[in-house]
C-alpha cells in the first residue's frame, strides 16, 4: 500500500488546541496513535514531501488555525513524505501515492519539495489511461537549468518527450520575459501549447479560467510569487499573495483538476501562512464545484452559431454560471473526450465577442492546428 510510504503528524496537534470551527479541529489526521485516517468520506488529502532542513510544522500551525467555511465535504492530513534516497526514489513514492488516492476518489494535494515532482503527479495517470492537461503557474519554462537551454532530464523535456506521452494540453501561467528564450516560446507555439505573461494575468485574472476549468493537473511553483510577500530569496516580480491565492482558487473550484502541487516553498513562517491561505481558498474553490456538459437540446445552455467566411463556429453559454464553451476547430477533437464529452473547448465570452465581429479566436485555431 503507497500510502504506508507516509510518516505522521507531530503528536503536538491535538484536538485540546483547536475550537470546533477550526481547520486543525475537523481536519483528519494521520497520527501515531491511530494510524492513517479513514479515506471513504474524505474529497481532499495533502501530504507534504519532506527535505533537508524545512519542517512543515508552521504550516500546519497556520492552516490548523484557520475557520473552515461552509463547506460539505471532508479533508485529510496524510503527514509527510520522507525524502527518499534519490530524487527517482522520491518521485516512485509520489506517483504512487497520487495514483492511489485518485482511484479513492480522493484529490491529492503535494506540497513541498521541487517543481521536478511535477513530473510524479503526470505520471500518475498512467495507471488511469487518460490523457492529461497540465497548468503550470511560474515564472519560467523548465526546459533546462542553468548552464543549458534545453536538458533532457528537465523535467519538462521529460513532460513532453518520454514515452508514453499523455500530454494533451499544457498552459503556463505568469511567465516573465525575461527569464525566459524566444526558442522556449517558439517551442510552445509549435506544440499549440499556451503561454500567459505575467502582466496579462495580473490585469485581468479572469483570462486564466477556461485554462484552470480544463486541467487535470495544476502545479504551483511558489518562485512565481513576489519575494517581499514570503519575506524570503527570489523574484522581484511576481504574483502578489492576494493574486496566488485567487489563482489557487480557480483551481479549487475546477471540477476536472484531479490533483495539484505546491512547489518550491520557502522556509519562512510568512511562506508558511500564505500556503496555508492558498490551501484554504483551494478547500473554499471546491466547495462551490459545478460539473457542466453543455449537451444538444440542453435547456440549462444556450446555443449560438457565428458565420465567419467559410467556417462556422458554435458557441455555448450556461445560464446557470454563465461560463462559455466552443466547439473546437477540428472533428479530430469533436469526439468524446476526458474532460467534456462533447469534445468542447472551454472560452471566455471575448472569444464569442471578437467571432461576432469576424475575427476567428485563437482558442479555435489552437484545436485546429493541434489537428493537422
Amino acid at each position: 500500500m503507497s500510502l504506508s510510504y507516509l510518516q505522521p503528524v507531530e503528536a503536538s496537534f491535538t484536538l485540546d488546541d483547536y475550537k470546533p470551527q477550526q481547520v486543525g479541529f475537523q481536519i483528519q489526521k494521520h497520527l501515531y496513535s491511530i494510524g492513517l485516517p479513514d479515506l471513504s468520506d474524505v474529497k481532499i488529502a495533502f501530504f507534504c514531501v519532506e527535505k533537508s532542513r524545512q519542517s512543515f510544522s508552521n504550516f500546519r500551525r497556520h492552516l490548523y488555525s484557520l475557520f473552515v467555511g461552509n463547506w460539505y465535504f471532508s479533508i485529510a492530513d496524510l503527514g509527510n513524505l520522507p525524502a527518499g534516497e534519490t530524487d527517482e526514489d522520491t518521485h516512485f513514492a509520489i506517483r504512487e501515492i497520487v495514483a492511489e488516492l485518485v482511484k479513492k476518489g480522493v484529490l491529492p494535494l503535494v506540497i513541498g519539495g521541487e517543481q521536478q515532482f511535477t513530473y510524479s503527479l503526470y505520471r500518475a495517470f498512467d495507471s488511469l489511461e487518460q490523457m492529461v492537461n497540465l497548468v503550470s503557474v511560474d515564472a519560467k519554462f523548465d526546459f533546462g537549468n542553468e548552464e543549458e537551454l534545453f536538458i533532457e532530464s528537465s523535467y519538462m523535456s521529460r513532460l513532453i518527450s518520454e514515452p508514453p506521452v499523455n500530454l494533451l494540453d499544457f498552459t503556463n501561467l505568469g511567465y516573465q520575459s525575461y527569464y525566459v528564450a524566444q526558442e522556449e516560446l517558439d517551442l510552445l507555439e509549435k506544440m499549440c501549447f499556451e503561454a500567459y505573461r505575467l502582466g496579462n494575468v495580473v490585469n485581468d485574472l479572469k483570462c486564466i479560467e477556461p485554462a484552470m476549468r480544463d486541467a487535470d493537473i495544476v502545479s504551483i511553483d511558489m518562485t512565481s510569487v513576489q519575494a517581499k510577500d514570503m519575506n524570503a530569496p527570489g523574484n522581484v516580480n511576481g504574483f502578489s499573495n492576494r493574486e496566488i491565492c485567487a489563482i489557487t482558487r480557480y483551481a479549487g473550484i475546477s471540477s476536472n483538476v484531479q490533483v495539484t502541487g505546491i512547489f518550491n516553498v520557502p522556509n519562512t513562517d510568512l511562506a508558511n501562512q500564505l500556503m496555508a491561505e492558498m490551501v484554504w481558498y483551494f478547500y473554499e474553490g471546491f466547495n462551490f464545484r459545478i460539473k457542466e456538459l453543455p449537451v444538444i437540446n440542453d435547456e440549462n445552455y444556450t446555443k449560438y452559431i457565428v458565420p465567419i467566411e467559410d467556417v462556422q463556429i458554435e458557441f455555448f453559454k450556461s445560464t446557470q454560471t454563465e461560463r462559455w464553451w466552443m466547439k473546437p476547430g477540428s472533428d479530430k477533437y469533436s469526439g468524446p473526450q476526458n474532460h467534456v464529452p462533447s469534445g468542447l473547448i472551454p472560452c471566455l465570452p471575448q472569444d464569442y465577442e471578437e467571432a461576432i465581429r469576424g475575427t476567428i479566436p485563437e482558442r479555435w485555431w489552437r484545436s485546429y492546428r493541434k489537428s493537422i
